[in-house]
């Protein structure tokens, strides 16, 4: 059973329906007498007119039958409307505000929105990436988890594929933006000597705009500076373009497909599915320089945030006096503790925890982020948690776009 926080946010309220009994209204039953006197004054009725209503009484009879097949099957059509209207039997149950204790100055997971109790939570599922260095026989993945290990180990492997497709489609820099000539889009003409146009491929558009006013991601509530993102998987929907431009890493992370955290853990290209998770991203993300997202929770502790950082600002990222943070001026901080990235080096992170991010150095920072089921829900949970958001979002409760999904560092 999920839990979820009371007064987080109103889109949420309705999810806290209960299963109601449905109750199939029925006629009262005649009593015997009046069934018999029915029947007798029907049949004096009957006897007198026996010869001039028998046409009528066959027209009527079809009249009636007619009547009574369009009755019941108007019941039907409302009965199965009624039943499709009626919530899955996994809901939240609301946990009310007092009766948690938030404020101890301990950091512990404190979603937004959803709370799955039993799994196992960790600031930071990964070792600092020095740990290797000095002890490469020390554990990196905690509780030597081997799913995790198994896509940290896959994203890492393609580290070079993926940072090269990101320079080419989104940078600007290569194949993706070489100067090309119309003869290379249609077959040549020998006969035709007028030269041919240049062509100039763009790089692909960022794809959500975090300054939607209002939104969860929105300037005013949860970032300052500048922050792009380039989404394979958007509020849980897989974006074509993104296929198109990059399709090495859209292989690469389908690769690992049964474990992304969106639309039950199945490939959608569509969010009107009847199990659609918008809770689910993967995408670049870009934050440049002088930018700051503020400490937030993510949504829900179902979960596990992956980055792969693909570029790093290596000057100018000792701290000085006018630093915000006094470890780096580039890394992140997940309940107490702070972290910088290392290229080609994965963090996994919880983004239940509280976490804040921060870029002040001149240069842009870079990173493939994955979101992940957490490995303690388990596949059954996984497919009625899938169809509890998309009964949610059928309802106009939760959906994609500005500010529904996301939560955490993009």
């Amino acid at each position: 059973m999920l839990g979820l926080k009371l007064g987080q946010l109103d889109v949420c309220k309705s999810l806290f329906l209960q299963r109601s009994l449905c109750f199939r209204r029925c006629r009262p039953l005649q009593s015997s007498c009046d069934h018999a006197n029915n029947t007798n004054q029907y049949r004096r009725s009957s006897s007198s007119s026996s010869g001039k209503l028998n046409s009528q009484q066959q027209s009527a009879g079809a009249t009636r039958k007619s009547s009574t097949t369009a009755a019941t099957e108007q019941r039907r059509q409302k009965q199965q409307k009624e039943n499709n209207q009626l919530p899955p039997l996994d809901v939240a149950t609301i946990i009310q505000g007092p009766s948690l204790l938030t404020n101890t100055h301990v950091y512990r997971p404190s979603p937004s929105i959803f709370f799955l109790p039993g799994l196992r939570s960790l600031p930071f599922w990964t070792a600092p990436s020095h740990t290797s260095r000095d002890d490469p026989s020390k554990v990196q993945i905690a509780y030597n988890e081997p799913t995790l290990t198994s896509i940290v180990q896959h994203l890492e492997a393609n580290y070079t594929v993926i940072r090269e497709e990101y320079m080419s489609a989104v940078m600007g820099m290569g194949t993706k933006t070489d100067i090309v000539t119309s003869s290379t889009l249609r077959p040549h003409d020998d006969n035709d000597d007028t030269p041919p146009p240049f062509v100039i491929s763009k790089p692909l558009e960022p794809d959500y705009d975090v300054n939607v006013k209002g939104g969860e991601h929105s300037s005013e509530r949860l970032h300052t500076g500048t922050w792009d993102w380039h989404s394979y998987v958007l509020n849980g929907v897989v974006q074509p373009k993104f296929q198109q431009a990059c399709p090495n890493t859209a292989k690469i992370l389908n690769d690992i497909q049964e474990h992304l955290f969106f639309d039950g853990g199945r490939n959608s290209t569509s969010a009107d599915s009847d199990n659609h998770n918008p809770f689910g991203f993967a995408f670049f993300s870009t934050l440049h320089g002088k930018s700051y997202i503020k400490p937030h929770t993510g949504p829900m502790n179902l979960r596990l945030r992956i980055h792969l950082p693909l570029i790093v600002p290596k000057k100018h990222v000792k701290p000085d006096a006018y630093s915000v943070n006094p470890v780096t001026k580039c890394g992140l901080r997940v309940g107490d503790q702070i972290r910088s990235w290392e290229e080609g080096k994965v963090i996994v992170l919880d983004d239940s925890y509280e976490h804040e991010v921060w870029n002040e150095t001149e240069d842009v920072r870079v990173l493939l982020l994955v979101d992940v089921w957490h490995p303690d829900v388990r596949k059954v949970e996984r497919e009625r948690i899938g169809k509890m958001f998309g009964y949610a979002k059928s309802k106009g409760w939760i959906g994609g776009g500005g500010g529904s999904g996301g939560g955490g560092e993009k």
